[in-house]
């Protein structure tokens, strides 16, 4: 299940039900870069399959079921989208409310948390200073 949360620096996004937030990869046409585990990126940021067994996500408080999805790769898995995005959790985060992914720009895209609308949280929208990190990844 997913569903929202306060998150210190963010507002409210997309965490997991363990409360870990939830970050997409988006280039800068604002499109899904998918992450993988051939690129190293799963190591770094992993993906959310679903449970075998398991055909969708389920929308929690402050989520919209209508904008939770799935998506079938290449590796036969199925994962969640929420907004038409994949979701990834950061390796950095080591716990709920967390947001050490946000804003990085790595594996041919940048991080961002995703919003209750299924959007990127950029910084245009935090009000926060547009500075871009890399973590070398």
């Amino acid at each position: 299940m997913f569903r929202t949360a306060n998150v210190s620096g963010l507002g409210m996004v997309v965490v997991d039900g363990n409360g870990r937030t939830v970050y997409l990869l988006t280039s800068a046409a604002q499109k899904n870069v998918p992450c993988d585990d051939a690129s190293g990126c799963t190591k770094v940021w992993p993906d959310l399959p679903l449970p075998d067994g398991t055909s969708g996500a389920t929308a929690g408080p402050g989520l919209q079921q209508s904008l939770l999805g799935t998506m079938k790769l290449s590796d036969g898995q199925t994962y969640p989208t929420y907004g038409g995005y994949l979701m990834y959790e950061f390796t950095g985060d080591t716990g709920p409310a967390q947001s050490h992914g946000q804003g990085i720009t790595s594996f041919g895209g940048t991080w961002y948390a995703i919003t209750p609308a299924g959007a990127p949280l950029t910084p245009a929208m935090t009000g926060a200073t547009a500075t871009t990190r890399s973590n070398g990844y």
